[in-house]
């Protein structure tokens, strides 16, 4: 193994790809941008300001007023007004197809004990959390049946639902179809919020979904501690009877919203950088961390980037750089549906998700999720180096790092230390709708994780950071001055960066590989074997990708293009050195547990599915058509194993027209683990079923 590095840093070397290494190298970050550069982004980005957006977006959660659903909503007049001041000329609200011909709202729900005292629990004007979603109008006094979880029969055993209300140990919807369909409950009462270990009093957004045939019914939402109070009465024999009144409605012609800005390149306009925060989640629900932090941080980062190049202190931007304020995911796809050639323009995203919330205070790390397997780029490189960099300067008093002498903190922020980690791809986001292969557009996704007051009445602005919020807005101002004005010249930087970085990548899929050997018995070495080669394969197909993803910015430089070929020439020296380097190990492992080696050879099944290629159809569409089709799988009684529904956004962005199943097979399990073939095979045909795809024969 030490002759496999030491060949590894030798072919780099002779590359001019090695990276300075000790104490005197400059942080990552350094090698992108100047550190006066750095240095004026970091002075001007305000985390007080972002803060105060946020506190003016979500201060409170508050009940929507009705006359939005059919004017326009605060949310997206304030980003407007917001864009217009901070200089931004070309901003607009947009609106959306509906989704539906109506969406739920609330306009009063309140919930009392009358028995064994008289005494309000929850009020939706006072916290509008309490009243689950898709709660219908009553005036309902009932007792009170504890049901447990209420998910399985036995939890009904014994006891009478009818006429009465379930209090329920979790989610309402877990519970409704037992206690109301089948037994009769009237309503609802559960608690289920995300950290309820950590604050006992936030209240979780829990809604219900009655079907057209089902019975309309109610929920309220508890906090933990009022859950266990009205449970432990029940338990120690009082009755408990309490009144719920609600008022409710079906909107009709309601709006779809979102806000857009631009700040417009002088060169390359059409090329276009965007950053993406939702400002919906839902009507209902409302979220300062989740996700007003991220809309605020976009926003400081436009104010930044527009005033410090109309000011002259920053070059101007050659490429573009777009804000889109979204409903969650399903408003990005109606976006880019609404105007279907704007796509072409992106050339990459960064999704700021729950990016503002103090570290400390929620025991989190922000957090980078980079692309998947399938999208390799150097966006990933990009981001991370700044947010890197960020990181060193929080020690740049004793180290003279990053930014020279002082580290990024907000005057009335946290001087909490800067915890990141760098994260596989997360497809929980907006970054998911363009990442899908349906658009193959390069997107990352900032967020801040784990946060404890995810989805309840307790995710206010008290627990966000100036200081967090002044580092979220930096690096991102850092990353698209980079990234807009990138030449032959950055882009040489940004492959020395990335090359770098793909040694510490391969390494892990190094160590990943060879660990499939050194757990295999002589049983299973063999094909211990296959897949370890199978990693490699794919971890180098990944990194060549990664370096061909900048020739998006040498627009044919032939300069460019000789220092490309030779960190591709230096790659295959490693991927060599690798490959032998797993082969002795894997004839060193047939020695000790006397094996004897076998030369690698496709199986029957492999060499049949090497030539079906799964060709998607135009019923995709995307994610949108996948879900569509969901209702369609479950007619077909498929139920995919656990490793093909954890793999399935991949398996299907694999599906590029040109891979066979064994190819994608693969790519997914050198991303993931082994998956079986017979299963992927499966998984392929019942798409065929569906006239998702079809598949050809090579």
């Amino acid at each position: 193994m030490k002759r496999i590095a030491l060949l590894a840093a030798l072919i780099l070397a002779m590359a001019g790809l090695a990276p300075v290494v000790g104490q005197n190298a400059p942080p990552a970050g350094r090698a992108l941008l100047p550190p006066d550069v750095l240095r004026a982004l970091a002075d001007e980005a305000s985390g007080e300001l972002a803060l105060q957006n946020e506190i003016l977006l979500a201060g409170v959660n508050r009940n929507r007023e009705p006359e939005e659903y059919q004017k326009g909503y605060f949310e997206t007049a304030f980003v407007l007004d917001r864009l217009r001041e901070y200089g931004l000329a070309e901003a607009a609200v947009v609106d959306l197809p509906v989704r539906g011909q109506t969406t739920w709202d609330a306009e009063a729900g309140e919930l009392w004990i009358v028995e064994p005292e008289r005494r309000k629990i929850a009020d939706l004007k006072e916290l509008p959390a309490s009243l689950a979603g898709g709660s219908v109008s009553t005036d309902t006094t009932a007792e009170l049946v504890y049901v447990g979880p209420g998910n399985r029969d036995e939890h009904y055993e014994g006891k009478t639902l009818e006429g009465k209300i379930a209090l329920v140990n979790g989610s309402p919807e877990m519970a409704r179809r037992l206690a109301v369909e089948k037994h009769g409950a009237a309503g609802l009462l559960g608690w289920a919020s995300s950290h309820a270990e950590h604050d006992r009093d936030q209240v979780g957004w829990n809604s219900i979904h009655p079907g057209e045939r089902e019975k309309p019914t109610f929920a309220f939402n508890l906090s933990e501690r009022q859950g266990n109070e009205l449970r432990d009465a029940l338990e120690r024999g009082q009755k408990v009877v309490v009144r719920a009144v609600v008022k409710a409605r079906q909107v009709p012609g309601y709006k779809e919203q979102m806000t857009v800005g631009l700040i417009k390149g002088t060169e390359l306009p059409d090329e276009e950088l965007v950053f993406t925060a939702h400002i919906f989640e839902g009507f209902a629900m409302q979220g300062a961390n989740d996700n007003m932090s991220g809309v605020a941080a976009i926003l400081e980062t436009a104010r930044v980037l527009r005033k410090l190049t109309a000011e002259g202190k920053l070059p101007p931007l050659k490429r573009s750089v777009r804000f889109l304020f979204v409903p969650e995911i399903m408003g990005t796809m109606a976006y880019l549906e609404k105007y279907p050639g704007t796509a072409a323009k992106f050339f990459a995203v960064i999704n700021h998700d729950m990016v503002g919330e103090g570290l400390v205070k929620n025991l989190s790390f922000f957090r980078l999720y980079q692309t998947p397997w399938s999208l390799p780029t150097y966006l990933n490189d990009v981001a991370a180096s700044f947010i890197e960099g960020l990181a060193d300067s929080q020690d740049a008093a004793q180290q003279n790092a990053w930014l020279g002498s002082g580290a990024v903190i907000a005057p009335t922020g946290s001087r909490d230390p800067f915890y990141y980690r760098l994260e596989a791809y997360e497809a929980s986001s907006d970054n998911a709708v363009f990442i899908d292969g349906a658009l193959r557009v390069p997107a990352v996704f900032f967020n801040v994780w784990p946060d404890m007051w995810y989805h309840t009445s307790g995710d206010t602005p008290d627990k966000s950071d100036a200081t967090q919020f002044k580092r979220v807005v930096t690096i991102s101002a850092a990353a698209a001055l980079f990234l807009a004005n990138v030449g032959p010249a950055e882009a040489e930087r940004m492959m020395a960066d990335i090359s770098a970085r793909q040694l510490g990548r391969l390494g892990r899929d190094l160590a990943k590989a060879e660990g499939y050997l050194v757990k295999a018995d002589a049983g299973t070495v063999h094909e211990a074997a296959k897949e370890a080669r199978v990693v490699l394969e794919q971890a180098f197909a990944r990194e060549r990708e990664t370096l061909r993803s900048v020739r998006f910015f040498l627009k044919g430089d032939a300069g460019g293009e000789r220092r490309l070929a030779s960190r591709l020439a230096a790659l295959e020296g490693v991927r060599d050195a690798y490959g032998k380097g797993v082969d002795d190990l894997y004839a060193e492992r047939c020695r000790t547990l006397a094996a004897k080696p076998v030369k690698a050879a496709p199986t029957p099944d492999e060499l049949r599915l090497s030539r079906i290629v799964p060709v998607k159809t135009d019923k995709i569409k995307g994610m949108r058509g996948i879900w569509q089709m969901r209702d369609e799988i479950q007619k077909l009684k498929y139920q995919p194993p656990v490793s093909i529904m954890r793999s399935e956004s991949e398996l299907k962005n694999f599906m590029d027209g040109t891979r066979s199943v064994k190819d994608i097979r693969d790519a997914v399990s050198a991303e993931f683990e082994p998956l079986p073939l017979a299963d992927v095979e499966k998984w392929v045909e019942v798409y065929e079923k569906l006239g998702l795809v079809t598949l050809r024969k090579k």
